[in-house]
């Protein structure tokens, strides 16, 4: 996908506020009934990597001062606005993820996820139908989007981040990702972890080839097919069964839930009380426990150990 910026991002990313987890009461459990040797581990973003200020990528506060700011970045002409215009938006950018969602349903994706350019494409044409705003058809769609983004959801590095996956990597083992992730995400990890802003969407650190997004696959966890794209490669390349292999994430659905049905060893993250989802009321986790428990990223290199 070529992304093409038209303002300093890198600007919008360096004023990241800074975050810290909050802590929860879960204990770590660092051992294990099998002794299979851990040869790769596979990563979540949101609220394990990632400190997400709501928690997780589909949360995101939404208002319309975000908006009018992400519009501004995208070259919008504002004057013509209405008053509504910014509510309109709002409700628009549910009604069209909700239209987007349907759609892949009745295409047999049981867990979808959205072509966000398409949505926010939908939406502002939507407005214009209205009258509420004008398209000159020079705005930049992926310079509004990403800063609203930056606007309402706030990120920041989990402690320890960049140094665990350096120590796994130092090690020897392959590093994956399956992550609910939009276009920036890749982006926003990479900053983070070089400092520099690239539309590169392929992140530093991490095989390419173990690395599955949501937003490339239209699926979102707990979508196992995520994990499908990703195992064969792991066994034909890597010479790595799904048994000695570790995922990493925060939620107990989305996360353990998958993960162990996908047939990998699980690692829940119980480091921030923002993003902790235990997820206790849904039938598929009762009775589940998770191989390993951490709340600090660090303690992973001792499972691994």
């Amino acid at each position: 996908m070529e992304l093409n910026f038209r303002n300093d991002i890198k600007k919008w990313l360096d004023s990241s506020e800074k975050l810290q987890p909050i802590p929860t009461t879960f204990c770590p459990n660092l051992k294990t009934d099998s002794n299979e040797k851990i040869k790769a581990v596979i990563f979540d973003i949101y609220g394990t990597l990632l400190i997400s200020s709501s928690g997780d990528i589909d949360q995101a506060s939404l208002n319309k001062d975000n908006m009018q700011k992400a519009m501004e970045a995208g070259g919008f002409d504002l004057s013509g606005c209405k008053k509504e215009t910014g509510s309109f938006l709002l409700d628009q950018l549910q009604v069209q993820v909700k239209r987007q969602h349907e759609e892949l349903k009745t295409k047999g994706y049981p867990y979808p996820d959205v072509d966000i350019f398409k949505v926010w494409q939908n939406m502002f044409e939507a407005a214009e139908n209205k009258g509420l705003l004008k398209l000159s058809g020079n705005e930049s769609w992926a310079d509004t989007i990403m800063v609203f983004e930056l606007l309402s959801n706030r990120v920041y590095p989990m402690p320890g981040m960049k140094e665990v996956l350096l120590e796994i990597k130092k090690m020897g083992l392959p590093i994956g990702i399956v992550s609910n992730a939009q276009f920036y995400t890749p982006i926003i990890m990479n900053y983070f972890l070089t400092g520099e802003f690239s539309t590169d969407q392929h992140i530093d650190l991490f095989e390419e080839d173990l690395s599955v997004y949501s937003f490339k696959e239209l699926r979102a966890k707990p979508d196992t097919a995520l994990f499908d794209k990703f195992i064969p490669v792991l066994n034909s390349k890597y010479n790595i069964e799904t048994s000695e292999t570790i995922f990493v994430g925060n939620d107990m659905l989305k996360d353990v839930y998958t993960a162990t049905k996908a047939g990998l060893r699980t690692v829940l993250f119980a480091g921030d009380e923002r993003s902790l989802r235990l997820r206790e009321e849904d039938p598929r986790v009762k009775g589940m426990f998770p191989d390993f428990i951490i709340n600090d990223l660090q303690q992973l290199t001792q499972i691994i150990g």
